[in-house]
C-alpha cells in the first residue's frame, strides 16, 4: 500500500493541483483502495478497542445497581466509539463508491462523442425520411385531380328573425 500523503501544495494558485494527479482511472483506483484499505483498518482497530471498552465497563458492578445499570452506563459511555466505528465503515464505503463512480464517469464521457456521432447519423436520417415522405404526399396532391366542387346550396330560411349567435337562440322564448 502506497502510504505517501499528496504532495504539498507549493503553488499559492490552487490547492487541487496537489491531487491533479489523481485523475486518471489507475491513480484514482490505486489512491482509493489504499484509503478504503486504511480506513477499514482503522475501522477494525476502533471496534477491537470497542469491544475491549464494553466488556471493561460491563464488568464494572457499583453496589445498589439495578439490572441494567451497568449496560446502561457502558452504553452511554462508548456512545462516541460507536459512531467513530460507524463512520470509519462508512468512509472505507465511500471510497469504494468513489472508485466505481469516477470508473463509470470517464467511461460515460469517452463514449459520449460516439453516442452524439450516432444520434446525430439517426436525426439526420430521420430528416430526410420525413422530408422524402413529405415530397411524396405533395407530389400526389399536386397530380391528383381536383373534385369538382357543387355550386352552393341555397341558403336555408328561418322562421322569423335571423340568428346572429348562440345567445339569441336562448333569449328566444317558444318559437
Amino acid at each position: 500500500m502506497d502510504r505517501t500523503p499528496a504532495p504539498a501544495n507549493t503553488s499559492t494558485n490552487s490547492s487541487a493541483d496537489a491531487y491533479a494527479r489523481l485523475l486518471t482511472v489507475p491513480a484514482m483506483t490505486a489512491y482509493t483502495a489504499d484509503r478504503e484499505a486504511v480506513h477499514a483498518g482503522d475501522a477494525h482497530e476502533y471496534a477491537l478497542f470497542l469491544a475491549a471498552m464494553e466488556g471493561a465497563l460491563g464488568a464494572e458492578v457499583v453496589p445498589g445497581d439495578g439490572r441494567w445499570a451497568a449496560a446502561l452506563r457502558t452504553r452511554r459511555a462508548t456512545k462516541p466509539l460507536r459512531k467513530i466505528v460507524r463512520h470509519a465503515q462508512g468512509q472505507a464505503e465511500g471510497f469504494r463508491e468513489l472508485r466505481k463512480a469516477f470508473a463509470a464517469h470517464v467511461h460515460h464521457v469517452t463514449a459520449l462523442p460516439g453516442q452524439r456521432a450516432d444520434k446525430a447519423t439517426r436525426r439526420a436520417e430521420l430528416r430526410a425520411s420525413v422530408g422524402a415522405a413529405a415530397a411524396k404526399a405533395l407530389h400526389k396532391t399536386a397530380s391528383a385531380p381536383t373534385p369538382v366542387q357543387d355550386p352552393a346550396p341555397a341558403a336555408v330560411e328561418q322562421h322569423g328573425a335571423q340568428v346572429r349567435g348562440i345567445t339569441e337562440l336562448w333569449d328566444r322564448r317558444g318559437a
